[in-house]
């Protein structure tokens, strides 16, 4: 038979298919998840990398253009003092200068702190400057206070407000210029508070006059800060945040101070002081901004010259969620593809497996049909030879009993009544062979009725069984019964036994010593079967078709009528014989009988 099959393999086959595919399918998704989210903790570095090095330069570049602006003043002072020197700075050259370089202030004061006339003064909101008129102090139109008053004095004139203590006083420009005066610098360069302003809105530069005194030179730090506030970290992340579509939200922690733009959390937790409780390395975690997901890294902030801050980036997740759907959704299409393909394919098995076993049981149910036909066929033929032979043969019997009463005693000699006696016992032996043969046919032609009536087929089978015995110990054969799995039956006992009996001792038969027969009896749900077995040479495929007919044996004394009557038997309860066998592989035979058999015989 071939082998096939059984449906719960091709099920738990499936299964493993399905249970491989989504591995498979799982394995992918992770694998890709892990790319994607890779592949924005690479944009999350690069964007740190950026924050610090952009961060650096900016700092970098606030001081160098606070520096040139200084510079820038100072050379406007050590021109004015060489002009001094030279005794060619008049008022409108001060204009003009002030005018052009676009300074707020340009103040001489003396040797003893006192401005001098001829100072100017930008007019506030404008570009317009005036001159102050001789004795008097330069006045901006929009009554800006002064650093100090003017008043008279030497060379471009020298002047002072009178204090409580009839001293002269000073305003920060005095201030400012101290430490040229006192002789211990000759150039001062920073920042300048005038009364009325907020601290740290001017910047100036002085130099020492040839002699002595100062030239003052102030402008508004408005520029300065305008750069600052152009190169900041607050206009950078700004920048970065609205130039990068990938990111929610950045946020930078320096010195306790917060720089944050985007979608922040709700929930940030308070900014760090100087780089305090910042663990090495990056920190990630999933949250939601705005309701939308975000994968936020946390990590130091090299700011540069040992200054260590705590940068937050916020990396929308929506690309990663709907490459991860479309991914999914690609996935199960695939997954399902592939289940109904496995489907398929195991069904396609299933169904060439089932086709191949009808196509067996259909091919033994015709072998089964040609041999009941043909024992049909000879059951006719044997009682039609049977009746015609019958006849003849009895009058040939009772010829030879004639001849031995009445004609052999009268033979003229010993001798011819010896042999005469002789010729006609041989033929009464002959005729009586004739006649052994003729009922084995009446008997296949007619065989008797079925009588069904319950019966143990454990007992019946095991009875059998032990009665072969004594055959297979002389031939030196292992003789085994295995019946229990076997119940009650109704079946005709005396002729399965018989058929039973002729399928065991043909088994025994043809399995040499040392040898096994087996003899397994089973009782189910479609009815009952008995199967014989035995380790023995097989049967030759050319022999199997042939093995059921009439008078057909391979052995030397065999009558060829055992299996054939076993076939009718089995017939005649409904069921059918299978044989499975090959050439050195042993041979088994297989009766299967429905659960209830009718009386009705079958030819």
């Amino acid at each position: 038979m071939t082998p096939t099959l059984s449906t719960a393999r091709i099920v738990v086959a499936t299964l493993l298919a399905a249970a491989g595919l989504v591995f498979v399918g799982w394995f992918d998704y992770s694998a890709t998840r892990r790319d994607l989210l890779g592949l924005l903790r690479a944009q999350g570095a690069a964007l740190r990398q950026t924050v610090a090095a952009a961060a650096r330069s900016n700092e970098a570049a606030g001081a160098v253009a606070s520096t040139q602006v200084l510079e820038r003043l100072l050379d406007n002072a050590r021109l004015l003092a060489e002009l001094d020197r030279k005794g060619s700075l008049t008022g409108d050259f001060l204009a003009e200068t002030a005018e052009r370089n676009k300074l707020f202030r340009v103040a001489v004061f003396g040797p003893d702190g006192a401005r001098e006339g001829g100072g100017v003064a930008r007019r506030a909101g404008s570009l317009g400057w005036r001159r102050a008129p001789a004795g008097r102090r330069s006045v901006p139109r929009t009554g800006e206070r002064e650093e100090a008053p003017s008043a008279p004095g030497r060379g471009m004139g020298s002047g002072g407000r009178t204090g409580p203590g009839g001293g002269t006083e000073v305003g920060p420009g005095a201030a400012f210029i101290e430490p040229i005066l006192s002789g211990r610098q000759r150039e001062v360069v920073g920042e300048l508070r005038p009364a009325g302003r907020r601290a740290g809105s001017r910047v100036a530069a002085a130099v020492r006059r040839e002699n002595g005194g100062a030239i003052l030179v102030n402008a508004d730090a408005g520029e300065i800060e305008s750069l600052l506030r152009q190169v900041s970290l607050d206009r950078l992340i700004e920048s970065i945040a609205a130039t990068t579509p990938q990111l929610a939200y950045i946020v930078v922690d320096r010195d306790g101070l917060r720089h944050g733009h985007g979608e922040l959390p709700r929930d940030l937790p308070e900014p760090a002081v100087a780089g305090a409780g910042l663990a090495p390395g990056v920190e990630e975690r999933e949250r939601e901004a705005a309701g939308r997901p975000v994968l936020e890294l946390f990590s130091a902030l090299d700011l540069g010259e040992g200054e260590i801050g705590a940068l937050r980036l916020g990396l929308r997740l929506d690309e990663v969620r709907a490459a991860e759907r479309r991914m999914f959704t690609r996935m199960a299409v695939s997954l399902a593809a592939a289940l109904l393909l496995s489907v398929v394919a195991l069904g396609a098995i299933w169904l060439r497996q089932a086709y191949v076993t009808l196509s067996e049981k259909h091919a033994r149910a015709e072998a089964a049909l040609r041999r009941r036909d043909r024992l049909s066929a000879m059951g006719e033929l044997a009682s039609t030879v049977a009746h015609e032979v019958r006849n003849p043969l009895n009058a040939i019997a009772m010829s030879a009993q004639r001849l031995r009463r009445e004609f052999a005693p009268t033979a003229a000699t010993e001798a011819d009544r010896a042999e005469a006696a002789e010729l006609l016992s041989v033929m009464e032996g002959e005729t009586g062979r004739i006649n052994d043969i003729v009922q084995q046919f009446l008997a296949f032609a007619r065989p008797p009725r079925l009588a069904p009536a319950p019966a143990n087929l454990a007992v019946e089978t095991r009875a059998l069984v032990d009665a072969a015995r004594p055959l297979a110990d002389a031939r030196g054969v292992t003789l085994e019964a295995d019946v229990a799995s076997a119940g009650e039956a109704v079946l005709d006992a005396r002729q399965l036994r018989q058929a039973i009996d002729n399928l065991v001792r043909n088994a025994i038969e043809a399995t040499p010593a040392g040898g096994r027969v087996r003899v397994v009896a089973r009782t189910g749900s479609r009815g009952h079967t008995v199967e014989v077995s035995d380790t023995g040479s097989g049967i030759a495929p050319d022999d199997l078709p042939k093995i059921f007919d009439l008078y057909y044996t391979t052995k030397p004394e065999g009558t060829g009528v055992g299996l054939a009557v076993t076939q009718q038997i089995v017939s005649a309860h409904g069921g059918t014989i299978e044989v499975e066998s090959a050439p050195g592989a042993g041979t088994t035979m297989i009766v299967r009988l429905p659960a209830e058999v009718d009386g009705a015989p079958d030819a």
